[in-house]
């Protein structure tokens, strides 16, 4: 497919979001037709005006004829002009709101392995600066598309009527302005790219500076990061200054085709028109200027809008998690099998996870342990089916988990992880998330409690109704952490996951959140990560992990005793402390 068919497909696409709001757009539509009707109106009137209110000798009766009729016509064409452009907005808005809502409700059941592979900050310019420039498409492109080509055909079939000769004499320029727009096209759709890139870029750039700005601080890094986004403004401002360039051209060479037309009539006209036939043709030609203008200039928003279509579409394009599952788990959970599983990432040299075999048995507590990059992430996040398994199974009860809808699946399983992830958002709101908005207060205490987190919660003036911050920087990082046990708390999911829960926390906190955890556990199957090798002594099982197999197994103290990996690693930490 070659770039104007890409081109055509992208736009007939975005096109498909104006369906469901065809009346307004047909209204819309008609104010257009009457919009661009009134231009040729307008100039029949100004040579009637011209003719017989000025050269001729007519009666006072019809000088108010005429000048009824020229007002009426500036009124129809300004309330045509309104309608059209309050209209269209209209459905210019709907439109980027249905875009941008399908674009997050697809966000939200992409697989991990996109987010992975693409910046927030990527993400984010997708849905707001990308998706803004769709709205120009749909309003400045088919307002200025239908309004100025109907102003054009009219003005053109009156010139016709006035003196077709020369008429198609001028339409010659007409495949010299096109041929000229043909190659200007590929320019502007290349700079309109570039646009979108470097607003992508900014955008990261201003994320990374904000979100890590104690790091910038501590390690004075605002020069950096200041030239980093001087760099990419500039080049932002090169590419906006080269598609103005191009746009200006495109507009100067139209006036200079003109002004040569403009010559032309005067020089034929002499002796040939009477005075209306005379202002008639030469406002006809002075009108024809703006709409060609406009449709030389829309091709710049065009390829913007192209561009923009091909970012946003490329994340609708992308296949959402498998979710096909039908089958029921009948609770409560048995047994957790893992056969033969094998796991690589996209950009991975080797294996996250080989042949691997594992059998968890209900309400035991499993840890995880192994240096960094062994599998285990990789392990606890193919469970949820946050990633798929490539090789091998993983079965729940006898059941794949393949065969469980999504939804069903995550609902058997609580996280708490050192990342720990809050919203901008009430206490209460975090505590009772998604699924659990319909606790009652009463609960979300409760679990409050249990987590050791009411506390500090009932010493603040809004207590449950006390906003957080952005991520919760308003709380210390124990505390935080202690919230996304409430919240797991109050799940009450038969299986939980703790993925180096409390290794970012200092002792005083860490022995408060232990606390919470021991209450969490209780009755539950745990899968946990964990570096602090201190707070796994008691798992029922501990996992040592290498280069995505299991290489020992065991307690805690069968483990110290036989002087293997878990036994080095164990002294390794003591000696570290």
């Amino acid at each position: 497919m070659n770039d104007t068919q890409s081109a055509y497909a992208q736009l007939s696409r975005l096109m498909t979001y104006i369906k469901p709001y065809w009346l307004t757009f047909g209204m819309a539509l008609l104010c257009l037709v009457i919009l661009s009707a009134s231009n040729t109106g307008f100039l029949s009137t100004i040579k009637h005006v011209t003719d017989e209110g000025f050269a001729g000798q007519a009666h006072a009766s019809s000088h108010l004829y005429l000048a009824a009729m020229l007002c009426g016509l500036l009124f129809v064409r300004a309330l045509a002009g309104f309608g059209s452009n309050y209209l269209m907005r209209i459905v210019g808005r709907r439109v980027i709101e249905d875009v941008r809502n399908q674009v997050f409700g697809h966000l939200l059941k992409l697989p991990a392995s996109f987010f992975d592979q693409h910046a927030i900050a990527n993400i984010t310019t997708k849905m707001t600066f990308d998706c803004e420039q769709l709205y120009s498409a749909v309003t400045k492109v088919i307002i200025s598309s239908i309004r100025d080509s109907l102003t054009i055909a009219g003005i053109v079939a009156y010139m016709l009527y006035l003196d077709w000769k020369l008429t198609l004499v001028f339409l010659l320029l007409a495949p010299i302005i096109t041929r000229y727009l043909k190659k200007m096209t590929p320019k502007l759709r290349n700079s309109g790219r570039q646009v979108q890139a470097s607003m992508s870029d900014m955008t990261q750039v201003i994320e990374e500076a904000a979100s890590g700005q104690r790091v910038v601080k501590v390690f004075n890094g605002e020069a950096y990061e200041y030239e980093r986004f001087s760099h990419i403004v500039a080049k932002n401002r090169q590419m906006m200054v080269r598609l103005g360039r191009i746009s200006g051209l495109n507009s100067m060479f139209v006036e200079m085709l003109a002004a040569v037309a403009l010559g032309l009539v005067i020089y034929y006209s002499a002796g040939q028109f009477t005075a209306g036939e005379f202002a008639a043709f030469i406002g006809a030609l002075l009108m024809l200027i703006g709409p060609v203008k406009a449709i030389a200039s829309v091709n710049e928003d065009v390829q913007i809008a192209v561009s923009a279509c091909q970012s946003v579409f490329a994340v609708l394009d992308t296949p959402a998690e498998k979710n096909q599952g039908q089958r029921t788990l009948e609770l409560p959970i048995k047994r957790i099998q893992f056969n033969n599983v094998g796991f690589q990432y996209a950009h991975g040299h080797s294996p996250a996870l080989s042949n691997l075999n594992l059998t968890i048995e209900a309400g035991e507590s499993i840890a995880l342990v192994g240096m960094s990059g062994g599998g285990k992430s990789t392990l606890v996040n193919l469970l949820p089916r946050f990633h798929e398994t490539q090789h091998g199974h993983i079965t729940i009860n006898g059941i794949n988990i393949r065969e469980l809808a999504l939804a069903e699946l995550r609902q058997l399983f609580a996280l708490v992880s050192q990342d720990t992830v809050l919203f901008n958002d009430t206490i209460y709101h975090n505590i009772a998330y998604g699924s659990l908005r319909a606790a009652t207060k009463e609960q979300v205490i409760a679990a409050a409690k249990a987590a050791y987190a009411w506390e500090f919660i009932e010493k603040l003036p809004q207590q449950l109704d006390t906003h957080i911050g952005d991520r919760g920087l308003r709380l210390s990082g124990g505390q935080r952490q202690r919230l996304s046990i409430a919240r797991a708390m109050l799940k009450n999911a038969p299986i939980l996951i703790l993925d180096e829960a409390t290794s970012a926390l200092d002792n005083e906190s860490e022995q408060k959140v232990q606390a919470a955890l021991t209450q969490l556990m209780a009755g539950k199957t745990t899968i946990m990560i964990a570096h602090r090798l201190t707070t796994i002594q008691h798992a029922s099982r501990i996992i040592v992990m290498e280069q995505g197999r299991i290489v020992e197994e065991g307690v805690h103290e069968q483990l110290i005793q036989s002087g293997g990996k878990y036994a080095t690693l164990y002294n390794m930490y003591e000696i570290s402390k």
